[in-house]
């Protein structure tokens, strides 16, 4: 069950199933890009700037991360690059394709697909460590690696860059069981690169590594043991020490104007509780049916076969549990007063569990039974008569403290708390249930108000990333008890054991409904009057050549490229601009500084406000201009040109529709406090 070659086997086929279920993606690796050209070509940007920087530095050029946060886009506003995702880690992930080949397209696509292979991969070893059972194992990391809820994020590389998490849960269990210092070195790096792909994750995963790490402890009874006190502090200390330089500038851009996100901002994108019911459309089998309740970042659902895996694991856990703490927690000599206590303890907990479980359902009830009004609307009250309840049972009854213990050795508790956790967690500050607001905070609030960084991030409802990671781990409990289930039984006609073919067929029916296959690619969206953007995104011979122009001006040289504003565009001027690297008044990002706001509204209106539009570009610190003319529709570009030329711009350089200005001597550069951005 721990021979290597198990986990070459899964990784194997993890890369299969990756292929598959992203066709026609393995197509065109080198010039197609999956999913839409949006926040997807913003990720591209990052990749190569960030590449362009590390491979520069590796080459000798020691001064060459300077600035490293200072990206070219949104001239002349600092730190650009914090306005998004850094996407180190990918970065240094990439830099052997990318140094070979210099091909980005390809660099993002073989990165898109590692998300998968290494999310199976971590859980696999991680399940497999908690159960014994590669088999298992495997199970798990299918459930994780192709949960349905990454169809939503295909085009958000920092979502999907959710495997190291597995894998740092993994080095802390193989730290607990041998106490030796490599497992936890694992867990340590495994933290940092985690932190390093999603600020997302960065925070939401922290406290859930904290309460595992605890739990082991409790566990195991280590709470006074000196040696692992220190070790685990030293981990912590490098996990900090390799996070938070690369935090700083974030934290920079505060003092900037960079607020918190808005209460209600945050509250939209929060899941919805029928969002576990309600399917992404790109899902082939369950997209057309689950569509409970559609709202923006809602579509969680997560399919069946890990749903029942889970259910049939935690059932076969609790029957184990209870059977082993029937002597354990045996009292013969209980007083009959505290017999009627844990029974109302008991009662109380069922009534107030199934009342919360009604309340998310349909935001509670309100029944009248001859004089008696009985009203359940407000979840925190129905949370805390649970929690007290249970207290109650644990004061009062030695067999639910023995139960609550479980088998000495299994994590399965921690991970079913954790579920439910980052299931509560994920619903946001407010919630709501088919958008109807029910009474009471959410968890998440308390988060937003208290723990520093949570009330920068605006979707809650990534918190379901994790609320996959531990339903697959349940869900391979449920596997291990099918496998002990049907241990040396064999069905006549078939050459493996009958555990070995309910496992495949669970398997291969989870990823026929969660299949998304075939996968959109390069898709592009209507831009208005404008042009609609071409793809594939990178033509066979390159950038446009106007770039090559670009490349021989001035290293001082700012560009403003036209037509302004356009998302579609501006981020394939983005992109281009690595031929360069020139400043770009032009950008877009997860912010946008207020400088942004005031030249977008101004040089977006070019043909209807030529005078305003030209005020703005000789404010913005623009040396030159690009004009894309065969953008415009009905000769617009050639006007834009010809505003341009007008106001005293000289054309220096042409290929086909494209055409190069130099501006005449700009003004001082200026600078407005950012808004946020979208």
């Amino acid at each position: 069950m721990s021979t290597r070659p198990a986990a070459v086997t899964a990784t194997a086929l993890y890369i299969a199933a990756a292929l598959v279920l992203t066709w026609p993606l393995a197509a065109g690796l080198t010039r197609d890009i999956p999913w839409d050209l949006g926040d997807s070509v913003l990720n591209l940007w990052i990749l190569q700037w960030g590449a362009d920087h590390w491979l520069r530095f590796l080459g000798g050029d020691f001064g060459a991360l300077r600035g490293y946060f200072h990206a070219n886009i949104f001239y002349p506003e600092p730190l650009t690059l914090a306005y998004s995702e850094h996407l180190t880690a990918q970065v240094l992930q990439i830099l052997p394709v990318y140094g070979l080949t210099g091909n980005i397209v390809l660099s993002y696509n073989v990165l898109f697909l590692s998300t998968f292979v290494l999310s199976g991969l971590g859980t696999f070893l991680l399940v497999r460590e908690l159960t014994g059972s590669a088999r298992a194992g495997f199970v798990a990391g299918l459930l994780y690696a192709f949960a349905p809820y990454r169809i939503g994020q295909f085009s958000h590389l920092q979502v999907m860059s959710s495997q190291w998490m597995p894998f740092a849960l993994y080095g802390f269990r193989r730290y607990f069981e041998s106490r030796r210092a490599w497992p936890l070195a694992g867990a340590a790096l495994a933290l940092v690169a985690q932190n390093w792909s999603c600020g997302y994750f960065l925070l939401y995963f922290a406290p859930f590594v904290a309460g595992y790490v605890l739990y082991e402890m409790a566990d195991r009874g280590l709470w006074r043991d000196v040696r692992v006190w220190a070790s685990l502090g030293a981990a912590a200390a490098v996990v900090v020490g390799a996070t938070v330089p690369l935090l700083l500038p974030y934290l920079e851009l505060r003092a900037h104007g960079f607020g918190p996100r808005p209460l209600g901002e945050v509250a939209r994108y929060s899941a919805d509780v029928y969002s576990y019911l309600t399917a992404h459309e790109g899902q082939s089998f369950w997209g057309p049916i689950a569509r409970a309740f559609v709202k923006p970042e809602g579509e969680l659902f997560p399919s069946v076969i890990p749903v029942l895996l889970a259910l049939l694991g935690v059932a076969a856990h609790a029957r184990v549990t209870w059977a082993v703490t029937r002597t354990r927690g045996a009292d013969p000599d209980m007083p009959p007063w505290r017999r009627g206590v844990i029974y109302a303890a008991a009662a109380v907990l069922v009534w107030q569990s199934a009342s919360l479980l009604a309340i998310l359902a349909h935001t509670g009830f309100d029944w009248q039974i001859g004089p008696l009004s009985i009203r359940l609307h407000n979840i925190a009250r129905a949370l805390r008569a649970v929690l007290l309840a249970a207290a109650a049972l644990l004061v009062f009854s030695r067999r639910a403290r023995a139960f609550v213990r479980g088998v000495p050795g299994s994590a399965l508790a921690f991970y079913a708390g954790a579920l439910v956790v980052a299931f509560w967690l994920s619903l946001g500050p407010i919630i709501t249930s088919k958008g109807v607001r029910i009474a009471g905070d959410g968890l998440y609030s308390w988060f937003y108000q208290y723990v520093p960084g949570y009330n920068g991030l605006r979707v809650p409802a990534r918190m379901a990333m994790l609320v996959a990671l531990f339903l697959a781990v349940l869900g391979g409990y449920g596997a291990r008890a099918i496998e002990r289930a049907f241990r040396d039984s064999r069905f006549p006609w078939l050459r493996v054991d009958r555990a070995t073919a309910v496992l495949a067929f669970a398997s291969v029916l989870f990823l026929l409904e969660a299949s998304p296959a075939p996968i959109q690619m390069n898709g592009t969206w209507s831009v208005g009057d404008l042009k609609t953007p071409p793809a594939p995104l990178i033509a066979p011979d390159g950038p446009p050549a106007i770039y090559r122009a670009v490349r021989a001006l001035p290293a001082k040289a700012v560009i403003a490229e036209f037509p302004f504003g356009d998302e579609q565009y501006d981020l394939r001027y983005m992109l281009h601009s690595a031929a360069h690297w020139r400043p770009l008044l032009n950008g877009y990002s997860g912010g946008f500084p207020r400088s942004h706001a005031v030249n977008r509204a101004g040089l977006g209106r070019v043909l209807e406000d030529p005078d305003t539009a030209w005020r703005v570009l000789a404010a913005s610190g623009a040396t030159h201009a690009i004009v894309h003319e065969d953008v415009y529709p009905a000769g617009g570009g050639a006007r834009v040109s010809a505003w341009l030329a007008s106001h005293g711009a000289r054309e220096v350089a042409a290929f086909g529709a494209d055409r190069l200005f130099e501006l005449p001597p700009p003004r001082v550069a200026w600078f407005c406090p950012p808004l946020h951005g979208m």
